[in-house]
C-alpha cells in the first residue's frame, strides 16, 4: 500500500504527464491549423480529396450569379461550361487538385476553422457542414464573347478590369471537361497539345512587337526619346553585326516622329533607342511591370523572362530584346497587366478571381481585397496611352476598331521559332476612361494585327455593350 506520500507523487507525475500531453496537443494543432495552413489547400491533403464526393460542397458561380460548377446529389462535381475549365480547376481522387477548387477548397467545404474555438471543433466534432458558394470575377458575356472569338485555335485570352484587377474573362485553348478528369485524366496528360495548361497564366510566349511598350516606357522615362524626337532608319540599322532591317513595314525607311515608329512597330527603330536607352533603364522598368517574378494571383503563374539565366548582356541580345525578341517570354497575365497599368494611370492593380464567399446572396467573406501600386508617373502613362491609341487611329489593328469609342493597343507578331508567328493584341477601352483591358495570343496564329485584335475587338464590344 503506497504511503500519502509515495501517492502524492505519484498524482503529481500524472498530472504533469496529463499537462504535458494537453500542451503537446495543442502545441501540434497550433502548427498545423496556424503555422502550416497551406497544407489545408495542398492536393495531397486526405481532406482535401474527400470533398470530390462531398454533395454539401459551395457552388462556383460568376459574377451576375450563374452556376459554374457544383456538387450532385451523389457528391459528384458538375462543370457547366468548358471555357472556364483553367479557371475553375478539377477536384480528383487520382488527380489531385487544380484552379479555384484548390485554391478556396476550405471556404467550399466548409472546413476552413475560424479562430481557436473553430479550430478545436473540427479537431474534435467533425461535424458534417455545408460550404459557401464562390462567386468569382467572370463576366459572362465578355467570357462567352472570347471563347468564341478564339475559338478551337490554341493560345489565349484573358481580360481585366484596370481599376480593380477584376478578371472578366480568361480562356485557354485547348481546353477540357473537368467533370471527365476520372475517365480521361491519363489521355489529358499525355496530350501532346496540353489541355490541362493553363496558357492565360502559365503559357510563355515571345511577346513580340508588344513589349515595345515597355521599352518606349523606358526610353521616353528616361528622356532618350519622346513621341515628337526625328529618328531616322536608312533601310537597316546594324548593331555589332546584327542587322534589323525596316523595310518591312510603313514608316519604315526614312525620317519621322518617334510616335510613328511605336504606331508601325518598327524594329530597326526599336532596336537602336534600346541600345541608347541601356540594359539597367531596360531591365528596371520591365521589373516594375512584373517580369522576372510570378504577379501575384488567384491561381499557379509563371514568372515571364526578360533573358535566361546565364546569357551575356551584349548590345545585341539588348537590340533583340527591345523590339519584343531575343530570349523574352511572356504569359498573356503578364502583358494584360502591362496594358493595365498603362490603362489605369500608371497603377497596376492585382489581378484577382474571386469577388468573395456568398450564401445565397449575402457576401459572407472578401477573400481578395483590392491592391495596387504606382508603376508609372501618370504624366508618362498618358503619353503611352496616346502612343496606344495612335496604333489602332493609324489602322494597325483593324479588329478592335469601335465606332464612337476610342480604343488604345499593341500588336505583336512574335517569331516562334519554327518558321511560325505567335499572332498578339494588347489593348484597353474607352482610352479617356478605361473600364476592360484584353491580351490575346493565338499560337502559330501569324499577324497580331490581323488574327489577335479582332479576338480582343470581340470581348471589348461585349463589356461595353457594343
Amino acid at each position: 500500500m503506497l504511503s500519502p506520500a509515495a501517492f502524492e507523487r505519484r498524482l503529481a507525475t500524472a498530472g504533469n504527464l496529463s499537462l504535458a500531453v494537453f500542451i503537446a496537443f495543442f502545441a501540434m494543432l497550433a502548427y498545423w491549423q496556424a503555422f502550416r495552413t497551406d497544407l489545408a489547400n495542398d492536393d495531397r491533403n486526405p481532406r482535401v480529396l474527400q470533398a470530390f464526393s462531398d454533395p454539401g460542397r459551395g457552388r462556383i458561380l460568376d459574377r451576375e450569379g450563374n452556376v459554374l460548377a457544383e456538387s450532385l446529389g451523389d457528391g459528384r462535381r458538375y462543370y457547366h461550361d468548358a471555357s472556364v475549365a483553367h479557371a475553375l480547376g478539377y477536384l480528383d481522387p487520382r488527380y489531385g487538385s487544380q484552379g479555384i477548387e484548390l485554391a478556396f477548397n476550405g471556404e467550399l467545404t466548409g472546413s476552413q476553422p475560424s479562430g481557436w474555438m473553430g479550430a478545436i471543433k473540427a479537431e474534435f466534432t467533425r461535424d458534417r457542414v455545408s460550404g459557401d458558394d464562390i462567386r468569382l470575377t467572370l463576366d459572362p458575356a465578355a467570357q462567352a464573347a472570347a471563347a468564341a472569338a478564339l475559338g478551337a485555335r490554341s493560345g489565349a485570352v484573358i481580360a481585366l478590369d484596370p481599376r480593380n484587377g477584376d478578371v472578366l474573362a480568361m480562356v485557354s485553348v485547348p481546353t477540357y471537361d473537368p467533370g471527365a478528369l476520372g475517365t480521361l485524366g491519363d489521355a489529358l496528360l499525355d496530350d501532346p497539345s496540353s489541355p490541362l495548361l493553363n496558357r492565360a497564366t502559365m503559357g510563355l510566349y515571345p511577346p513580340g512587337s508588344t513589349f515595345k511598350t515597355i521599352t518606349a516606357a523606358a526610353a521616353i522615362g528616361s528622356s532618350v526619346v519622346t513621341p515628337e524626337t526625328l529618328v531616322t532608319c536608312p533601310g537597316e540599322i546594324v548593331v555589332d553585326g546584327f542587322p534589323i532591317s525596316c523595310r518591312n513595314v510603313p514608316q519604315g525607311v526614312g525620317t519621322y516622329p518617334f510616335r510613328d515608329a511605336f504606331a508601325y512597330s518598327v524594329n530597326a527603330i526599336f532596336a537602336e533607342i534600346g541600345v541608347k536607352t541601356g540594359w539597367d533603364r531596360l531591365l528596371r522598368v520591365a521589373r516594375d511591370f512584373g517580369f522576372e517574378r510570378e504577379p501575384g494571383f488567384t491561381l499557379e503563374t509563371a514568372a515571364s523572362q526578360v533573358y535566361a539565366p546565364g546569357s551575356e548582356l551584349s548590345r545585341v541580345l539588348l537590340a533583340s530584346t527591345a523590339f519584343g525578341q531575343g530570349e523574352l517570354l511572356a504569359t498573356p497575365l503578364q502583358m494584360a497587366g502591362v496594358a493595365s497599368a498603362i490603362a489605369n494611370g500608371g497603377v497596376l492593380a492585382r489581378p484577382r478571381l474571386t469577388l468573395g464567399t456568398f450564401a445565397g446572396e449575402q457576401r459572407m467573406a472578401e477573400l481578395e481585397p483590392v491592391e495596387t501600386a504606382r508603376i508609372l508617373d501618370p504624366s508618362l502613362a498618358r503619353t503611352m496611352r496616346d502612343l496606344m491609341v495612335a496604333v489602332v487611329a493609324n489602322g494597325q489593328a483593324n479588329g478592335v476598331a469601335i465606332p464612337g469609342v476610342t480604343v488604345a493597343g499593341k500588336t505583336g507578331t512574335a517569331e516562334a521559332g519554327d518558321g511560325t508567328s505567335h499572332a498578339w493584341f494588347i489593348g484597353f477601352a474607352p482610352a479617356e476612361d478605361p473600364v476592360v483591358v484584353v491580351a490575346v495570343v493565338v499560337e502559330n496564329g501569324g499577324q497580331g494585327g490581323v488574327v489577335a485584335s479582332p479576338i480582343a475587338g470581340a470581348v471589348l464590344r461585349a463589356v461595353l455593350g457594343r
